[in-house]
């Protein structure tokens, strides 16, 4: 696990999910099997009170990622691939897979609730469509990358800390790595994978459904639908104060 830069390529993992963080203008990677998108991490402006919705965002461990739900997705596209080999027998159990992946993903405590709309993707990832409203619902964090800032310069001193977070990052130690950055005045972005849990799960459940039928094209071009429904958020991991004589963005 390393820290990245701000902009890169893609990348991907069929084992665990990917935690990834570089430094400088190294390619940033960001993907399970078919997920993937460069990021170009923001700097967050100096923001007004916190609504009710970004306090219940503070209280929720941003970084913490459905395992189950990465496992789902794994299970999707090889069962798509599957179909492309004419192994029908294949692809129904890695969709018997997948279902019983995301109801385990379901109440492993790592859904939140937020409107499409209000979802932050960095540029040249999926972003909400410009028609896309509505009441807010589950989204399931099935993939995640940390990345620098975009004003991020590099001293000896910020150097120094990002390699001390790689190496805490290395070890697991999140918060650790975390601390060292913020006293090191390093603006750190996660940018997260999310599928829309139900969407998702009613989606897979008619692909197995069509399975069955013996209607193949059909059910790949609905389990296509569940990938394509992937969003992506950005949030900032360290919350940087304003700093002095600084013009407040609005």
């Amino acid at each position: 696990m390393q820290l990245r830069g701000p902009c890169g390529t893609a990348g991907c993992s069929n084992r665990r999910i990917a935690m990834k963080v570089s430094r400088g203008i190294v390619a940033a990677l960001l993907g399970t099997t078919m997920l993937a998108g460069a990021v170009s991490a923001q700097q967050s402006p100096a923001a007004p009170a916190p609504t009710t919705q970004q306090k219940a965002e503070a209280a929720r461990d941003f970084m913490k990622l459905s395992a189950d739900g990465a496992v789902a997705f794994r299970a999707l596209h090889m069962a798509r691939i599957a179909i492309f080999e004419a192994d029908p027998v294949a692809a129904k159990k890695l969709v018997a897979d997948t279902r019983a992946a995301l109801a385990k993903a379901k109440v492993d405590s790592t859904a939140f609730m937020k409107a499409e709309a209000e979802l932050k993707a960095p540029k040249g990832m999926n972003a909400a469509s410009s028609a896309a409203s509505g009441p807010a619902v589950a989204w399931l964090p099935i993939d995640g990358q940390l990345t620098l800032g975009e004003d991020f310069v590099a001293t000896p001193a910020k150097a120094a800390a990002v390699a001390e977070a790689n190496k805490h990052l290395e070890k697991g130690q999140r918060k650790e790595a975390i601390e060292k950055l913020k006293l090191a005045d390093v603006n750190v972005m996660f940018t997260m994978a999310l599928a829309p849990l139900d969407r998702t799960m009613a989606d897979v459940d008619m692909a197995a459904k069509l399975l069955g039928e013996g209607k193949y094209y059909e059910a790949n071009a609905t389990m296509k639908k569940a990938e394509d429904g992937v969003r992506y958020d950005s949030v900032a991991a360290i919350a940087m104060p304003q700093k002095a004589g600084a013009p407040k963005t609005q």
